[in-house]
């Protein structure tokens, strides 16, 4: 969902948020503390929906980890106040892990960060350019199609993504690399890792 003047409007509730913590810090005060504590989870909750709305597709991964390691700093910041280090170290931990995760599904996607947080997700071209033409033929198959090319092919690359990694599906995997190799017929098999897109290539 692409709102109109989202970067603006997103400015705006930041500017708010930083805003109504100068009278929280100088004013010691009971009614004004949890005033502007309640005022500031407000705009903050309103900032999470419009700042994500305009992303989708495979940059919602993406999102899903900041807003892990958003997360993370947070409880850090909380372990520093109220003096706990077992917050401090897990929210560390958390908050550092989310953001390494997120640098290396940019890298995988060579895309920035910024890109992806601010750029949304459309049809039209997200960097404020031209589009990119696409060029080539498209050709869709089946799965007959598919075991053919399999069968036909003499080297073979399966780049499985983050959620095959991470389950028995992998297994599956090896047992259709070694379903290849036939006895009359060698083939090059290999399999490579993605953080983000799984792929398999047939040639």
């Amino acid at each position: 969902m692409l709102l109109p003047g989202r970067h603006a409007l997103n400015a705006g509730l930041l500017a708010a948020s930083i805003g109504g913590m100068v009278p929280y810090m100088i004013d010691p005060g009971y009614t004004i503390g949890i005033t502007c504590l309640g005022s500031v989870s407000a705009l903050s909750a309103i900032m999470g929906v419009t700042l994500t709305a305009a992303i989708g597709g495979a940059d919602m991964p993406v999102v899903i980890t900041v807003l892990n390691s958003y997360s993370g700093w947070a409880l850090c910041a909380e372990g520093f106040l109220l003096n706990n280090n077992l917050l401090t170290i897990v929210g560390a931990l958390i908050g550092s892990s989310g953001a390494i995760l997120s640098y290396i599904m940019c890298v995988a996607m060579n895309r920035s960060l910024a890109n992806v947080i601010l750029g949304g997700y459309g049809t039209t071209s997200t960097a404020g350019g031209e589009p990119m033409e696409i060029t080539g033929t498209h050709m869709e198959i089946n799965v007959d199609n598919a075991i053919e090319v399999i069968k036909e092919a003499n080297n073979i690359i399966i780049t499985p993504g983050k959620t095959l990694l991470t389950h028995t599906a992998r297994c599956s995997e090896d047992v259709l690399l070694k379903k290849t190799k036939p006895t009359q017929q060698t083939k090059n098999s290999k399999q490579n890792k993605n953080p983000v897109a799984c792929l398999a290539v047939a040639t």
